[in-house]
């Protein structure tokens, strides 16, 4: 994430070698894209990953790659705020099956408002920015477009209970109809994201230990 006071991430360490990392915004993006491809098993992507951010994996074991994507997955899913975990001390009264998290937005679904939004409150061309801009510099920006943008627009109404508008039914209906229109199917959200990268890399991680 940005710091004031430090640079920018660019490397990580793979035993005892610092190795460059392409932390460019638009390859996280391919990163996130390939997570949500069915398609492709976990062992496929982790490779796949590897070859995106860093190169051929021909140099290191299967267990460093995995650690390697590890740290990058972990990189990837800090947040200035605090990451809102729910592995808490207290064991619950009883078994709760958990909501999965509100999906929002999808950078897939959603690609062309937020191109609009960087281009609205930024004035920054992110098809200009391809291979340039910093993941952590993307998502600082992403995460303060003001409520006028068109992307913020799009979330806010998304996240609209119509009940809200139910002594308004033109109101209300309008509401309901824009939510259809922007529904999202089957994408899934960052947060969700990150919670898979984080349980597929344990797994991994333990195949390869022999575990």
């Amino acid at each position: 994430m940005i710091s004031l006071t430090n640079g920018l991430e660019h490397s990580i360490a793979i035993g005892n070698r610092i190795v460059e990392v392409d932390f460019t915004f638009d390859v996280v993006l391919k990163w996130y894209e390939l997570l949500e491809d069915d398609s492709i098993n976990d062992i496929e992507k982790t490779l796949i990953g590897f070859k995106m951010f860093i190169g051929e994996t021909s140099e290191y074991d299967e267990q460093q790659v995995v650690e390697a994507m590890q740290s990058i997955s972990a990189y990837l899913s800090q947040s200035a705020y605090g990451n809102f975990d729910d592995d808490e001390e207290t064991e619950p009264e009883f078994e709760v099956e958990p909501e999965p998290p509100a999906k929002y937005y999808s950078y897939t679904k959603d690609a062309e408002a937020i191109y609009a939004s960087f281009l609205f409150d930024y004035n920054i061309d992110l098809v200009d920015e391809q291979g340039v801009m910093h993941w952590d510099k993307f998502k600082a920006l992403f995460n303060n477009l003001s409520e006028n943008s068109p992307f913020q627009r799009i979330v806010s109404i998304r996240q609209t209970d119509p009940n809200e508008y139910k002594d308004d039914p033109k109101a209300m209906q309008k509401i309901i109809e824009a939510q259809e229109f922007y529904r999202l199917e089957d994408e899934q959200n960052v947060k969700a994201l990150d919670m898979q990268m984080s349980s597929m890399f344990d797994m991994l991680k333990n195949q390869a230990k022999g575990g």
